[in-house]
């Protein structure tokens, strides 16, 4: 059950430090999201930034270890291999389930551009990440938190124009930071059972890769496969011509 309260309290202070340590809101690398989770789940400035093993881990309190990634999980397996060892870790990963952008000139301050809110499917994403720390699923320390939130873009721009964020060098060129305006869900992943939530409906006995993907309706959903297959709701069941074949454990 999420917190609304607490986490308006975790934003807010989020919010009034990144202003106080850089006269704006953070920029670039989800300095708020990732600082206002750290503040909703060990909101005690002694429970944040705890060495252990020669790591500082964001938080430690009664719940366990907390390291919230933003991006690029694999960047947490050295961690990883030390914090397992001493206590369960809870690795919140967020991803933005309704996302908004704003396009604001940054000399006048006004928005000149404000784009409808917008679901966003992140799963693709999400498996990208579960697929990099793999080796990790299965032990019993491990608790894999998918903080779903409600997420403001706001790109600000010098010119006339708003850019165009398909281009690179147009990116380049502008200040973007992502404000969460809610915690809108929270997707707990301990064991295989927590993981079935992600099989496809009307999956055959049998499939094979392709199979698979048809059946989830997205073309890229072989690291979704592998994931479910390493914590072990699916398995490999032999081959069908040249293509392994696959079935629910």
């Amino acid at each position: 059950m999420i917190d609304s309260l607490r986490f308006d309290e975790a934003l807010n202070k989020a919010l009034s430090r990144e202003k106080g340590l850089h006269g704006s809101v953070g920029t670039q690398n989800e300095k708020v999201i990732h600082s206002a989770l750290k503040n909703y789940y060990a909101p005690f400035s002694d429970e944040q930034e705890v060495k252990i093993g020669g790591f500082f881990a964001d938080a430690v309190c009664e719940d366990g270890i907390f390291e919230i990634q933003t991006r690029q999980l694999y960047k947490l397996r050295e961690k990883l291999n030390v914090f397992l060892e001493f206590s369960r870790v809870n690795v919140v990963f967020p991803t933005a389930c309704v996302l908004q952008t704003l396009y604001i000139n940054e000399e006048s301050d006004e928005v000149a551009k404000e784009t409808p809110l917008k679901r966003s499917n992140s799963l693709l994403k999400i498996f990208e990440e579960l697929y990099s720390i793999r080796d990790f699923l299965n032990s019993e320390n491990l608790c894999v938190i998918l903080a779903r939130l409600n997420v403001q873009k706001r790109v600000y721009f010098r010119g006339n124009e708003p850019p165009n964020l398909a281009s690179r060098n147009e990116r380049k060129k502008c200040r973007i930071e992502k404000i969460p305006l809610e915690f809108a869900d929270e997707i707990i992943l301990e064991n295989k059972n927590d993981y079935a939530r992600f099989l496809p409906d009307d999956l055959p006995d049998e499939f094979t890769k392709k199979e698979f993907a048809k059946t989830a309706k997205e073309s890229a959903s072989s690291l979704r496969l592998e994931v479910l297959r390493t914590v072990g709701l699916i398995e490999q069941a032999g081959k069908r011509g040249r293509a392994y074949l696959y079935k629910r454990s």
